[in-house]
């Protein structure tokens, strides 16, 4: 057994939403709270929050793994294809629309800034072009 470090269970809670919906007919609701980790069509954010219909007629691709919920849909008049990517720690809600009792809340917290390595200085020669001999 993993005490130390266990399994997530999130994923599992927001399986089991999307599963009961299937089951049910129906529809559910992704309430996202959005920081820079989250890759998202910023033009309906609305307050630092977007809300995705992630019905199996919505969305393509739908995935939820340990760290992230991610999927591609239309989005728009012009129905651009939109690749959204969402760490599970930005999810407010996943509720079924037609049953609002139903909803899973979640603690969000913030992303971890990714730190660029440093770049590693050398004291190699700069790479010269060739010349052209005459």
């Amino acid at each position: 057994m993993q005490a130390s470090n266990p399994k997530p269970m999130k994923p599992y809670l927001i399986n089991a939403v999307l599963d009961y919906c299937r089951d049910t007919g129906t529809s559910p609701y992704v309430m996202v709270a959005v920081d820079h980790a989250c890759q998202v069509p910023m033009e309906y954010v609305r307050d630092d929050r977007i809300v995705f219909d992630v019905t199996d007629e919505a969305v393509n691709r739908l995935v939820v793994t340990d760290e992230a919920l991610s999927f591609q849909a239309r989005f728009g008049e012009s129905n651009d294809i939109f690749d959204v990517y969402v760490p599970l720690n930005r999810i407010i809600a996943v509720t079924p629309l037609e049953c609002p009792q139903f909803a899973l809340h979640f603690e969000v917290t913030e992303s971890v800034i990714a730190e660029k390595p440093q770049e590693v200085t050398t004291n190699t020669p700069p790479v010269r072009r060739p010349m052209r001999v005459k």
